[in-house]
């Protein structure tokens, strides 16, 4: 059974490097993964990845390990996301981009499943764009909980939020995305 994150950070804490070695195993994907979805340049996930660690490092003084940390990193992440967010152009949610003619034509002449891929990728590039026509705060709230899983009270915890006000953020993001989406399939 895995140790928990805070058994860990205590452990780093009382002089154990190997322990935050696994901290760093167990959130080098999420992070990067939030960082990059935020971001949607590699270079800068993987930057934001790193000085997510380095402040943690930084701050282990002052880490509370009564608190449960998970919440803790993704708040440091995204904070560093929309940080880099305001200092740069808005930047896409997700970009599918167009798929490789190459690739296309290399296909087997099995024009049901093409069809099948090129629908999926409609209705994927179709709801990027709804997810982009969102508020930073609704994306943010849609991405936490469906893509990196976090329970609403590890999203009230992240975001710094009351709990209801992420119930809120993620009714009205749904409701908001769903109407997005039923505009742009009657277009």
């Amino acid at each position: 059974m895995a140790s928990s994150d805070e058994f860990l950070l205590a452990q780093y804490k009382q002089g154990n490097l190997q322990t935050f070695r696994e901290l760093v195993a167990r959130y080098t994907a999420p992070i990067y993964n939030l960082a990059y979805r935020f971001l949607r340049d590699p270079m800068e996930a993987e930057n934001v990845t790193q000085e997510t660690f380095l402040r943690v490092v930084m701050a282990l003084e002052r880490v509370r390990l009564d608190i449960p940390f998970k919440p803790y990193i993704f708040r440091i992440a995204v904070n560093l996301c929309h940080d880099l967010a305001r200092k740069k152009r808005p930047v896409p949610f997700s970009d599918l981009g167009m798929p490789d003619h190459d690739a296309i034509e290399s296909l087997a002449d099995d024009a049901p499943a093409l069809w099948e891929r090129l629908e999926n990728e409609e209705l994927a590039a179709r709801v990027n764009a709804a997810l982009d026509d969102l508020p930073a705060p609704y994306q943010t709230v849609l991405m936490l909980r469906y893509v990196e899983d976090l329970s609403y009270a590890e999203i009230a915890q992240t975001l710094n939020l009351p709990l209801n006000t992420v119930r809120t953020h993620l009714r009205r993001a749904k409701q908001q995305l769903r109407a997005k989406l039923a505009q742009s399939s009657d277009a």
